[in-house]
């Protein structure tokens, strides 16, 4: 093997960890800069929608039991909760928030539209 097989060996083995470790582990945030601290604080997230609307939320009809309603509850907030997109973007993040939110407000609303408590 001559020197320019080897370096080719090498860079092309440097640029597929660095391809598959991106595509399996996500960009990694750099350091804030200098220029990225007098940058404008992001925009908090909007509050979530109406929670009267608790039945297209929670994909349930209005007239669900309080058992099918806890038992989409439980799978939305399963599939939607922050903690499983943690390793993600932070607008992945951002948006399972959001949506964790709602369908926390839906719950709460379905509930209370039943006599129940959250």
């Amino acid at each position: 093997m001559n020197l320019i097989e080897i370096v080719t060996i090498v860079v092309g083995a440097a640029a597929g960890y660095w391809v598959v470790s991106f595509l399996l582990g996500g960009a990694k945030k750099a350091a804030p800069s200098a220029s990225s601290a007098n940058a404008p604080a992001p925009e908090p997230a909007p509050a979530p929608g109406p929670a009267s609307d608790w039945p297209a939320v929670l994909g349930v009809s209005a007239d669900a039991s309080p058992d099918d309603i806890r038992a989409a509850y439980q799978r939305l907030v399963s599939q939607y909760h922050p903690d499983k997109v943690a390793s993600l973007g932070l607008e992945l993040q951002e948006f399972a928030s959001r949506k964790t939110q709602a369908i926390n407000a839906a719950y709460a609303e379905a509930l209370a539209s039943r006599g129940g408590t959250p």
